[in-house]
């Protein structure tokens, strides 16, 4: 009798390890699941994203207060899933998509060939009097916060080295010396050398900050030119910082002139 009662624990005891074995991997499976789900549909991401800040910022006591004014708000609280798998690469437009994401889903640079003709290219960009190449849907007055990559071609027909174009534009002045650029929800930082400051025929401040890119920033330069969705933070030397979510025009326009850079032999 003790031994068949002993015989029936033990079977008990395998059946309900079995069991949890089972579910668990079946919860190992819905998690991969989701997950492959998440990564095939990036802009759900990047609307849950920009649905929060929307969310942070309809909370405030003043709902006439400055959009850029988020300093009293938690930042850098977006859950977006890694990029993972296999080296791909896709063209939306001409903005890149990519899944070659590295150090545990930062994006890092890649030599990624140019799938976009030159005369496509050009649509999207315009060229001044001086030589110099930029998005052709930059606000030409500068008279709305702008972020943007531009460069300039010398004689030579050679690029000059790819630069960095950071214009803010409000109603309250914003001494930055710090940007933070979120992309698919990792953090790249970026350091002006010299911001200028001034103000516009219709009173609003601006601050504005023109700088070329060293290797240093490469993976900025990347993650920019593939990123599903990106937020950009000026971090103000007296405490003060502004948040705003990136356009996907904005970002079309980062891969845009990335790629246009690269055609005419311009190297990071």
């Amino acid at each position: 009798m003790k031994k068949l009662i002993l015989l029936m624990v033990a079977a008990l005891t395998v059946v309900t390890g079995a069991m949890a074995g089972t579910l668990r991997d079946d919860d190992d499976k819905n998690q991969v699941m989701k997950r492959d789900i998440r990564r095939l549909h990036p802009e759900r991401e990047r609307a849950k994203a920009q649905k929060k800040l929307l969310e942070q910022m309809s909370h405030k006591a003043d709902p006439k207060a400055d959009p850029w004014d988020t300093s009293d708000e938690v930042w850098g609280t977006v859950d977006v899933p890694r990029m993972m798998g296999k080296d791909s690469l896709a063209v939306e437009g001409h903005r890149l998509t990519s899944t070659a994401a590295q150090s545990e889903g930062r994006m890092v640079w890649q030599d990624d060939p140019v799938v976009i003709p030159l005369d496509q290219l050009m649509l999207g960009m315009t060229v001044d009097d001086s030589g110099e190449y930029r998005s052709r849907y930059v606000s030409p007055d500068g008279s709305s916060s702008e972020f943007y990559f531009a460069f300039s071609v010398g004689e030579d027909s050679v690029p000059e080295p790819l630069r960095l174009c950071v214009r803010y534009c409000a109603d309250s002045p914003l001494d930055y010396d710090q940007v933070i650029f979120t992309v698919d929800g990792y953090d790249y930082i970026f350091y002006p050398a010299i911001v200028d400051h001034g103000r516009t025929a219709d009173g609003l401040y601006w601050s504005a900050s023109d700088d070329g890119l060293h290797p240093a920033y490469r993976d900025l330069i990347y993650a920019l030119a593939h990123g599903h969705w990106a937020m950009v933070k000026l971090v103000g030397m007296n405490g003060v910082s502004r948040v705003k979510v990136l356009t996907d025009g904005q970002l079309e326009d980062f891969a845009t002139s990335l790629m246009l850079y690269r055609l005419l032999g311009g190297e990071i």
